[in-house]
């Protein structure tokens, strides 16, 4: 089974964060549900020289350990996974359009560094040849790694799930496989 990482479809613009404290506050979510008063405007458009000329209609986008849909799309995901996700509102500065962040709850021990010290486990990590824990993740559509959280792992599932409901602004890098 192969499993893919999902990035930003670097055609559109990227997200940047307003301010510091919202960096380290979404570097704390690792898949935990999240309870705690919520901030919805913590997002702005990123523009620097790399984003000139890019698109800004964008339906998704993966920033750092963040995954943003419009709300158009919520229903679609709640219905889809609403056992292993938490959605909350974001507004970006400057879009009118409703996004919402989706906090991937589902953790599990995907990434099977078995046998690899730690120098091993890094060069695995940095390579398209991840291995994964089959019995961990032959039923997962959506999840994160127990050690490695600050990713967001998916099958060919949820790729076809995207690609059905049309939505832009990811792409995804096959990283591994589970055997």
């Amino acid at each position: 089974m192969k499993v893919y990482r999902f990035e930003n479809d670097y055609d559109y613009k990227d997200l940047t964060f307003l301010n510091k404290e919202d960096v380290r506050l979404f570097s704390t979510f690792k898949g935990q549900k999240i309870n705690q008063d919520w901030n919805e405007e913590i997002f702005g458009i990123s523009e620097d020289k790399h984003t000139r000329g890019k698109l800004l209609d964008f339906d998704s986008r993966c920033y750092g350990a963040t995954f943003i849909i419009k709300k158009k799309f919520e229903k679609l995901f709640i219905e889809e996974f609403s056992d292993i996700i938490e959605t909350f509102p974001i507004k970006i500065k400057g879009i009118s359009e409703e996004y919402i962040y989706i906090n991937v709850t589902n953790v599990v021990t995907a990434i099977n560094f078995n046998g690899l010290d730690l120098q091993e486990s890094l060069s695995m990590m940095r390579s398209a040849n991840i291995r994964f824990n089959f019995e961990k993740i032959e039923n997962e559509t959506l999840f994160r790694d127990a050690k490695v959280s600050s990713n967001y792992y998916c099958t060919q599932k949820f790729m076809d799930f995207i690609e059905k409901n049309g939505i832009n602004g990811l792409c995804f890098d096959e990283v591994g496989t589970a055997t």
